[in-house]
């Protein structure tokens, strides 16, 4: 028998090279918090039968933090809702929420949230994949279509 479980990370201390601004071009200290729910077993009796949350942690803090630049923080929130889905298929919804702590004297942390199920996630996805295939096929095989050049 399966119960729903939820993977609940709170204020993850991380550096991130995130922001529009020349001097956030290098990494900066950003908090993730992050819930991912999904269908489990109700009593597992080994790991692979649970949400593992190492290997999240593990990217979190090593691997996202070696990524390029990005200057929106929308953009890394949607990249931890992309692994979250991508690295195991039962997990449902998630909510990510990432923080920069330099941004205001007068609060502790700025930042960005988003929660989205996977069917919003996939739709998106093959939205993107479309729209990626359209304007590859329109500057690779002539003169847009004209209803496009307006």
């Amino acid at each position: 028998m399966n119960a729903t479980w939820t993977v609940r990370i709170e204020r993850l201390a991380t550096q991130l090279p995130v922001g529009i601004y020349e001097h956030e071009r290098d990494a900066q200290p950003v908090w993730v918090s992050l819930t991912a729910t999904g269908e489990a077993a109700a009593a597992p009796g080994a790991l692979q039968e649970c949400f593992d949350y190492e290997p999240l942690c593990r990217w979190l803090t090593q691997e996202w933090p070696a990524s390029p630049h990005t200057p929106l923080l929308e953009t890394r929130v949607n990249q931890v809702i992309g692994f979250l889905f991508a690295t195991d298929p039962r997990v449902r919804h998630v909510w990510v929420g990432l923080y920069k702590q330099r941004v205001s004297q007068q609060a502790l942390a700025v930042g960005m949230e988003r929660a989205c199920t996977r069917a919003e996630f996939e739709a998106l996805q093959r939205q993107t994949a479309a729209t990626q295939a359209l304007i590859h096929t329109l500057t690779t095989h002539g003169e847009p279509h004209a209803s496009l050049a307006q």
